[in-house]
């Protein structure tokens, strides 16, 4: 049962912040049919993602990640945003939120209308699904452009490699990326963390950050995470449940 207590005193540092950063992880997504790759019957237990989703591997044989890539492609291409996300952009509507930093390649996000209202930045922490690109030419081109279907593995005119512009283990963080969502969280005022364990490194410094600097800090996870110290409030619940009950109570309070 969600602590309608902890709910209103959220609403109350909403209501006081202006600079409100929202950092989003697996279990954001899991209400759109995305489960964890982590969890019991996600991705990384059919694929080993030391294999099948590692650069190094991926640079010797493609095939393999491509393998893997026919069943995520299902699991994202009939994802649809759920509550939660548009609880989000309706935040960034009102003009709450800043920033978005995500641990997601999903691009629900983006779908629920985030970055549209008032232009904010999207730090896509592990990329995004939506463009393919060049391993050694750098190119960039939209799935409909290259025949990933009725191949082994995509390959560039050029000679390289084609994947998605995802981050693969062994991989670099998209330039510019991680320094973005580093400095929107030194600088908020208010820092939601909603559905992330927060066990992987960097995204986990984010809330550590924001708390450094001054921010108030609310996490919003199913489950208690190893950083919870660094939370004003811990509310317990699924993401998309607590963002809309919170974004209703903030609508009634400040009408």
């Amino acid at each position: 049962m969600i602590n309608e207590k902890k709910i209103d005193e959220a609403v109350e540092i909403i209501k006081n912040s202006n600079n409100i950063v929202v950092f989003t992880g697996a279990g954001h997504s899991t209400e759109s049919g995305i489960a964890d790759f982590r969890s019991e019957g996600g991705l990384w237990s059919k694929f080993d993602p030391s294999i099948y989703a590692s650069y190094y591997y991926f640079l010797q044989d493609p095939s393999l990640f491509w393998k893997m890539h026919s069943e995520l492609e299902d699991i994202v291409v009939n994802a649809e945003p759920n509550p939660g996300h548009y609880a989000i952009a309706e935040l960034e509507k009102l003009g709450k939120v800043n920033a978005i930093i995500t641990q997601n390649i999903d691009m629900l996000h983006q779908r629920a209308g985030s970055g549209t209202y008032n232009d904010i930045p999207i730090y896509e922490l592990h990329g995004s699904y939506g463009t393919l690109e060049c391993v050694k030419c750098d190119n960039e081109f939209h799935y409909e452009e290259i025949d990933t279907k009725s191949v082994e593995y995509p390959v560039c005119d050029c000679g390289g490699f084609i994947k998605p512009k995802v981050v693969l283990f062994g991989e670099s963080l998209p330039p510019g990326v991680l320094e973005g969502a580093m400095n929107a969280s030194s600088q908020c005022d208010c820092f939601i963390m909603a559905g992330s364990s927060l066990t992987v490194s960097p995204a986990n410094f984010m809330p550590s950050i924001a708390k450094k600097n001054g921010a108030k800090v609310i996490f919003i996870n199913l489950e208690h995470t190893c950083m919870d110290e660094c939370a004003d409030i811990f509310l317990k619940g699924r993401t998309g449940v607590v963002l809309s009950k919170i974004i209703d109570k903030y609508k009634i309070s400040s009408s």
